[in-house]
């Protein structure tokens, strides 16, 4: 078994496909899920969303923190 790439409340983009274009705001890692057909998957959460996400590992980049 594969280990998660992200972390728990870790903040993370992501990316546009061809479902759907790319969702606004900043969005944090909830948990990561077993791996389905081979891919890993994680449930996020936007901050300006009332619900989860359950997304492929690979249309996920972790959030660059800006130095204060």
């Amino acid at each position: 078994m594969r280990s998660p790439r992200f972390a728990t409340g870790q903040k993370v983009k992501v990316a546009a496909s061809k479902l759907y274009r790319q969702p606004k705001g900043e969005y944090r890692v909830v948990s990561a899920m077993p791996a389905s057909s081979g891919a890993m998957q994680y449930r996020i959460k936007g901050d300006q969303e009332s619900y989860e996400r359950v997304i492929d590992e690979i249309h996920l980049s972790a959030e660059e923190s800006v130095p204060a």
